[in-house]
């Protein structure tokens, strides 16, 4: 199992978690982070407008008329691709299911209790 549906699946199939950790199929990572930060959010639509932006200069040296419509669905569209990419981290289905657990709290405490003595100067938060 090396993927989140499967680990998924097999929890449904009532596989116990104590034995999917011990096989661990995520490599002992349980939460894969979000894919990008916000500044590079921030650059990828920049990108886009400036894009957009030569696309409507070079329709106007064309004689083109643009009303605006094309330059204002390609960002929405581009937002709409990126929107959320800095929040979303995947966790792991085994972790989800005993953070929902009866026991979840301590999981919870847990994991607060080890962000509150992280040494913040060892790990770049960018």
């Amino acid at each position: 199992m090396a993927n989140y549906a499967q680990v998924q699946e097999a929890l449904q199939q009532g596989m116990s978690p104590a034995l999917l950790c011990s096989t661990c199929p995520w490599d002992r990572f349980c939460i894969t982070p979000p894919e990008m930060t916000k500044a590079e959010i921030d650059a990828k639509q920049a990108e886009a407008a400036r894009t957009q932006e030569e696309q409507a200069a070079a329709a106007k040296a064309r004689g083109e008329e643009s009303n605006g419509m094309g330059m204002i669905l390609g960002t929405l569209m581009t937002s709409m691709l990126y929107v959320g990419k800095d929040l979303q981290a995947t966790v792991c289905p085994v972790l989800t299911a005993r953070m929902r657990s009866s026991e979840g709290r301590a999981v919870v405490d847990g994991v607060r209790a080890m962000m509150k003595s992280w040494d913040d100067s060892a790990v770049s938060l960018a």
